[in-house]
């Protein structure tokens, strides 16, 4: 991928903020949560005039975690938790410690005591109790699963038993994309570290689907790093039954922290995803997903995650001119 630096261009962004109308599917009815970017100017260079950014940055804590994180810390209230936890690589330890603050709970953060992510200070500023081992991600949910069994806290770390409220959080994004656009997209792009985001937004055109609203579903293109991830590995490999890596092959670094992983825990329900829309995956580099972020920095001015930037660089690849949603992050504070 070229250097973004060299872009010279006359910046036209036209942001799209429709109403979302009403629908008879549980919590729809609300207004869009993040902005929808039509961008000429990454389209125009990257081949494609009708690429749609989802630009979940604008949400408090700058990314998509906010959808579920809310929910969680309201959930642990309704069942009489005065602590929630969480493992984390960064991003989503910001957020739930950010909602339990703001209401009254004790926030438990794990992150691995090897990652570089510079969201520690900041979640500790929230008032969290930071948990540092030298554990892999995986390896800090099982410990943070453990120790809230024993403490009493309310687990919500990834493949916990209060999962389907991620599910639901991330279906709200597919609910809003058809609100502002006004029709299904031919390709949504996602990045993916665990699967979740990917499958529940996949889950939330599932259920416009079935209402009557729409008529199809989205084929879904996804990316991650090329340092490991188990969705990538098996769909490339043609594998209908998601295949954890090895954990001593991973390789992480600063930028695909978000993304690395050996086991994925809603791996299968992306993979499925892949295979029931006819999508697709690419792995993609550090050097491609930081000069796409640097991209959007000078380009359109706006914040993104390198990692999260990688679904920009997927869709490049395999969306071709079609219409094409990208869900991006906030840059890391």
């Amino acid at each position: 991928m070229a250097n973004h630096c060299i872009l010279n261009v006359y910046i036209v962004i036209n942001i799209i903020i429709v109403p979302v109308k009403k629908m008879e599917i549980e919590t729809e009815d609300k207004p869009p949560g993040s902005p929808l970017i039509r961008d000429y100017d990454i389209g125009n260079y990257l081949g494609n005039d009708n690429f749609f950014l989802k630009y979940e940055g604008i949400n408090p804590t700058g990314t998509q975690k906010d959808r579920i994180s809310k929910r969680h810390v309201e959930n642990a209230i309704e069942k009489g938790y005065t602590e929630i936890s969480v493992a984390t690589c960064g991003n989503y330890g910001a957020s739930i410690a950010y909602y339990a603050r703001a209401m009254g709970l004790k926030a438990v953060v794990g992150i691995p005591s090897e990652y570089s992510n510079s969201r520690h200070a900041e979640i500790a500023a929230y008032g969290a109790e930071v948990i540092e081992r030298p554990l892999k991600y995986e390896e800090m949910v099982e410990y943070i699963r453990d120790e809230a069994s024993k403490n009493g806290w309310y687990d919500a770390s990834p493949g916990s038993q209060n999962k389907d409220l991620d599910i639901a959080g991330y279906s709200e994004i597919a609910y809003e994309i058809y609100g502002q656009l006004g029709f299904v997209p031919d390709y949504v792009s996602v990045p993916v570290g665990n699967g979740t985001t990917m499958y529940g937004i996949y889950y939330g055109f599932l259920k416009l689907m079935r209402s009557g609203r729409s008529d199809k579903i989205p084929s879904f293109i996804v990316s991650s790093t090329d340092g490991g991830n188990p969705v990538i590995y098996s769909f490339m490999n043609g594998f209908r039954r998601i295949v954890e890596l090895d954990p001593d092959s991973i390789v992480e670094t600063k930028s695909n922290e978000p993304l690395i992983a050996y086991r994925s825990y809603d791996g299968q329900r992306a993979l499925d995803v892949l295979y029931k829309t006819s999508g697709n995956a690419l792995y993609v580099s550090d050097d491609d997903m930081i000069n796409m972020s640097r991209g959007f920095r000078e380009v359109d001015h706006l914040s993104v995650l390198p990692a999260s930037a990688s679904a920009a660089v997927a869709a490049s690849r395999y969306a071709g001119n079609n219409n094409c949603v990208i869900v991006l992050t906030g840059s890391d504070k």
